[in-house]
């Protein structure tokens, strides 16, 4: 019979997997890469602890756009580029761009071994639906922040308290070119920096 403790394990591996499926690439061990992407395309997990209510949740965020399903990236110095799974060559980003962002009390939490302290009056369903987000656009020395044109918030409704809050939130990309870093941040309702999301292609 399996340990509790490695039951337990099992089934928060599980609700990951099943929040963002991994990532398909092919490596060459190198800085100079090819590989694919497959949508859901996971960007990360965040562990921390609510205070003073002591109350452990997660963040978890991934890209949903099917437009990034089997997109090819080359990072070969000599062809940088990417290409869409109908021979399309990216210049820039979409201009629409949607991050799932899953706010939980049950998560991964065995993959992380540093947890964060936030410090927020209130209940933790109030602290989810109080979320905030943005995007930061870094190209080059340029750092360009954009706030959402859409937050959606699926399953749950609001007025039903509930562990977990599911967003789907959409930023106008505005063409940025696809060799820019995308960092989606996280906020509380008070504005303090939970979570930092990356997507970079090139």
């Amino acid at each position: 019979m399996l340990h509790p403790h490695l039951v337990r394990r099992l089934l928060l591996l599980l609700v990951a997997l099943s929040v963002c499926p991994l990532i398909w690439a092919q490596s060459t061990g190198s800085p100079d890469d090819v590989f694919w992407l497959r949508t859901p395309l996971p960007l990360g997990t965040d562990s921390f602890i609510l205070q003073p209510i002591g109350r452990p949740f997660f963040i978890l965020s991934c890209v949903e756009d099917p437009r990034f399903n089997r997109l090819k990236v080359s990072r070969i110095r000599s062809s940088r580029e990417v290409i869409d799974a109908y021979g399309g060559v990216w210049k820039d980003y979409p201009q629409k761009l949607t991050f799932r962002v899953t706010a939980t009390t049950s998560g991964p939490g065995f993959l992380k071994t540093d947890v964060e302290t936030v410090r927020e009056m209130g209940d933790l369903n109030s602290f989810f639906l109080g979320l905030q987000f943005r995007l930061k656009v870094f190209q080059g020395l340029r750092m360009t922040v954009v706030d959402p044109s859409a937050i959606r918030l699926i399953g749950m409704p609001s007025d039903v308290p509930f562990d977990e809050r599911v967003f789907r939130v959409s930023f106008d990309t505005k063409n940025f070119p696809v060799d820019a870093r995308l960092v989606m941040e996280v906020l509380s309702p008070h504005g303090q920096t939970l979570s930092r999301f990356h997507l970079e292609l090139l």
